[in-house]
């Protein structure tokens, strides 16, 4: 059995949350009372970079079932998520070479399926499956919405890839869901099972792996993944996000290190990455001394000389340093290096 699998955990796109806008604009209500409860606009819906913390989307999506009343929202949402709302990935999944390719893109650029996933390419006796596990910690509905709309979205994105309907052997829905099974069948054309101790899947002959795209194209489609990996790099969670703005803190050290620089070398504008920062729980300035703190005492443990761990973590003067110093442990640098000889 060949398995591929990728965790899923970040900051959302707001993809779903404009299928989610116009689902709710046809039931007759506005954009303002879908977004009660969070920190965004209507103005937000239109920005191409910009990014919603789970707590925001699960607001979103709770407005949206009150609002609605739908009992089928996720699996309706997924059915309207056509290959152009993506965007750029869209277009890169477009021009893989075949559907394995394709679906393997969303493992390593998972942009569009929202977060808290865990998704699994199973091959076992000439079947393919695409398993849909759910980690995120939000109460059973949402759940319940979130894989569905999971499911239905690729069953429309692998058909769009195909130009045509992927003949789907079996689905397994493998959490407890209502009595009322048929809004399942109006979306699914395939034998259908509701066995919680099976994984949520979508089954189809393995042969499907191996279609050529009509769209190939190997130049663009190597072309749009690298502006995938740029965007995967906006997406991550929260901790890997701060990893990488620590990083490029610390290869900016020797200069005038600003905000502006390290959106900059991310690839983002400012005003994102101060909004990232937001969601993660921190700020440009915390994170700045921080890094320069924990820089600052691998160096004097090497008994590098004050004057040049000031220069080299961007401060004007070694006074300067040694005040920021004191404020960050609490004693000076020479007593730090004291305390720790001894």
């Amino acid at each position: 059995m060949a398995t591929s699998r990728q965790h899923i955990d970040r900051l959302a796109t707001l993809h779903f949350i404009a299928l989610v806008n116009g689902f709710v604009a046809e039931s007759g209500h506005c954009t303002h009372s879908l977004l009660l409860g969070t920190d965004l606009t209507a103005e937000d819906l239109h920005a191409g970079e910009k990014l919603i913390s789970v707590e925001q989307e699960c607001m979103i999506l709770r407005n949206a079932l009150r609002l609605t009343g739908a009992d089928h929202l996720g699996l309706e949402l997924g059915h309207r998520c056509r290959l152009a709302a993506y965007g750029i990935f869209g277009f890169t999944l477009l021009s893989s070479r075949d559907l394995r390719s394709a679906i393997e893109l969303f493992f390593e650029y998972p942009l569009p399926l929202g977060t808290g996933f865990e998704l699994a390419l199973v091959q076992e006796q000439g079947v393919a499956s695409i398993q849909v596990t759910a980690h995120f910690d939000i109460d059973d509905e949402l759940r319940a919405l979130a894989v569905d709309f999971c499911l239905t979205a690729l069953q429309c994105v692998m058909a769009d890839l195909l130009y045509q309907p992927l003949p789907l052997t079996a689905l397994n829905i493998g959490f407890t869901v209502d009595p009322n099974t048929l809004r399942y069948r109006s979306y699914f054309n395939c034998p259908l099972s509701f066995e919680a101790t099976r994984a949520t899947s979508l089954s189809f002959d393995a042969k499907w792996l191996q279609q050529p795209l009509p769209c190939a194209n190997l130049t663009a489609h190597n072309e749009m993944k690298a502006h995938c990996s740029v965007l995967k790099s906006h997406l991550e969670s929260p901790r890997d996000f701060l990893a990488n703005v620590r990083s490029a803190i610390c290869a900016g050290f020797d200069t005038s290190l600003s905000l502006n620089d390290v959106a900059l070398s991310m690839a983002c504008s400012s005003k994102t990455l101060q909004r990232h920062l937001r969601a993660a729980g921190t700020s440009f300035n915390e994170l700045l001394s921080e890094t320069r703190y924990q820089r600052a005492q691998e160096l004097l443990l090497r008994q590098v000389p004050v004057a040049r761990i000031a220069q080299t973590l961007g401060f004007s003067e070694a006074a300067a340093f040694r005040r920021a110093f004191q404020r960050w442990s609490g004693c000076t640098p020479s007593q730090y290096r004291s305390q720790v000889r001894h």
